[in-house]
């Protein structure tokens, strides 16, 4: 025999089994029919849904297609990786129809303190785990999956209608009863179950407050996996543009360039022009003003002007560098990637670059960017070594001018040139970020002075100005335009140009969500 009870479109089901709490009064079920809570040892949970669906009405919204609703986010991502807790969630299945169970597998990679909580359609933010079922010791060991429910539990995980998106939340933390503490939970009537008294907003306010707050060698991290729940995959894309869209767009034309900031105000106007954006919601930073204290200032503003059903994107045009890889040493290549910022005396050495901050380096840049609320952010960055960061200096040939800036060994003073090892961004865990890079991180991208743009950036507006429907389509055809170009210039200068191939890194699929609206 099976007692269930649902909240929304989740259902906890309980199994028969010894220890069943006999103290509760027969009323109890009839009760929980009523009012639509739920029974001990049903755990239930679905929908609470503040769907971040950028516009759309959150509430009982049917799951739209694949790719525009698997990557909504409702946590923030740790952006030191020093101290991030990488956590990973899944469950066994990602679409479903009413009536099916699910079961739920997270892990971190470190010693831990782990919770998953469910967002449903209903408007609740419930804590699945811990819970008095399950138990209250939510510790868990580095490395080793736990099942939600678990073997032990007297409870099935079942799915209840209507249709929607149900998000599945974890996080981990070094210390017990960090960031979220039992006070933001309220027991959920006479079960066994806490709902977190905030809503979707606040949860995602309290963990960027409070993780900032324990400071930056505070371990924690997040994960998150959505269900689809439904017979199909309907409903009509969310729409990114208007009121909803900001653009940070920086050109930092130091020496050999000349085009940033031209590529800069190209970007935004083509923003403005297919996606209906705001000049009040653009903030462009251009030569002198693309400073370093600048470029933190933008982001801060994103930061501050961003909510999280919003997108952001940052644009970036200028030089390159890469340096040693300093603490925490996270780079396969040994490198660290960096942007280099507007400045007016050219840095000695790789250590007085950092000194008068000439350059940012990928690590800091994170940091900033992990930081913005926004669910959905995106990336644009022109110049050498962007592979991963988020053009040799001066070189010419022809009319090409590479975007590479070597900085001098403060020990042995010479040139630090690119490495020809291909690295890759690194992965924090819960990212929720695209990625468009000019080149990889081991190559040159250039500015053509016969089209007075940086190349891939003129192909990239060529297709959104052209009538590309999405980014990922526009970033294909600038991808295969510049490589086929460069491939030309690089055979008729006898193989002494590198080939310059654009990279994509967007493990959501984020760019396919970026529709051009008009």
């Amino acid at each position: 025999m099976e007692k269930s009870s649902r909240i929304g479109v989740a259902e906890f089901v309980e199994a028969e089994r010894s220890g069943t709490r006999s103290d509760m009064p027969s009323t109890w079920h009839k009760e929980l029919v009523r009012s639509r809570g739920i029974v001990p040892f049903v755990a239930v949970l679905l929908p609470i849904a503040l769907l971040f669906c950028f516009g759309s009405n959150a509430l009982g919204q049917s799951c739209q297609t694949k790719g525009n609703w698997k990557d909504i986010y409702i946590l923030p991502t740790n952006g030191n990786l020093a101290s991030n807790i990488k956590v990973s969630l899944s469950a066994d299945k990602t679409h479903v129809v009413p009536g099916q169970d699910i079961t739920l597998t997270v892990q971190a990679d470190r010693d831990s303190y782990l919770s998953i909580m469910d967002l449903g359609t209903s408007g609740r933010i419930v804590r699945l785990w811990p819970n008095d079922y399950s138990g209250r010791n939510n510790f868990v060991s580095a490395n080793t999956p736990v099942r939600f429910p678990g073997p032990q539990d007297g409870f099935r995980f079942r799915i209840a209608g209507p249709d929607g998106v149900e998000r599945i939340v974890a996080y981990a933390t070094a210390e017990p009863g960090k960031i979220l503490s039992e006070s933001d939970f309220q027991s959920m009537r006479q079960t066994g179950f806490k709902q977190y008294v905030g809503g979707a907003k606040d949860l995602a306010a309290s963990f960027q407050n409070k993780s900032e707050a324990e400071g930056a060698g505070f371990a924690w991290g997040t994960a998150q996996v959505n269900v689809c729940i439904g017979s199909g995959e309907q409903g009509s894309p969310a729409v990114i543009g208007g009121d909803n869209l900001y653009i940070l767009a920086v050109g930092a034309p130091t020496k050999g360039l000349k085009y940033c900031n031209r590529d800069a105000q190209r970007f935004v106007d083509a923003l403005i022009s297919r996606m209906g954006a705001k000049e009040s919601n653009v903030r462009l930073l251009l030569g002198s003003e693309a400073t370093y204290d600048g470029f933190v200032k933008g982001l801060q503003w994103l930061a501050a002007k961003t909510q999280p059903e919003q997108t952001a994107v940052i644009y970036f045009s200028g030089h390159g560098t890469s340096i040693p890889d300093r603490p925490p040493l996270d780079e396969e290549d040994g490198r660290d990637e960096c942007f280099v910022l507007y400045h007016t005396t050219p840095p000695a050495n790789v250590d007085d670059a950092l000194r008068n901050k000439v350059i940012m380096v990928d690590d800091d840049f994170n940091k900033l960017l992990k930081k913005i609320p926004a669910r959905k952010k995106y990336l644009v960055v022109d110049s050498c070594h962007s592979g991963t960061i988020g053009k040799d200096l001066g070189l010419r040939n022809g009319s090409l001018v590479s975007k590479y800036y070597p900085l001098k060994d403060p020990m042995t003073g010479k040139d630090m040139w690119m490495l020809k090892d291909n690295g890759a961004p690194v992965n924090y865990g819960n990212d929720n970020e695209a990625f468009v890079a000019a080149c990889l991180d081991n190559q040159s991208s250039y500015e053509d002075q016969s089209k007075q743009a940086g190349l891939f950036t003129h192909y990239l507006l060529k297709g959104i100005e052209g009538g590309a429907q999405t980014l990922d389509a526009a970033f294909e055809t600038a991808k295969q335009q510049t490589e086929q170009e460069t491939k030309q210039f690089a055979s008729s200068q006898g193989g002494t140009t590198d080939v310059q191939t654009p990279m994509l890194t967007d493990p959501h699929g984020l760019v396919k969500l970026f529709k051009f609206t008009k």
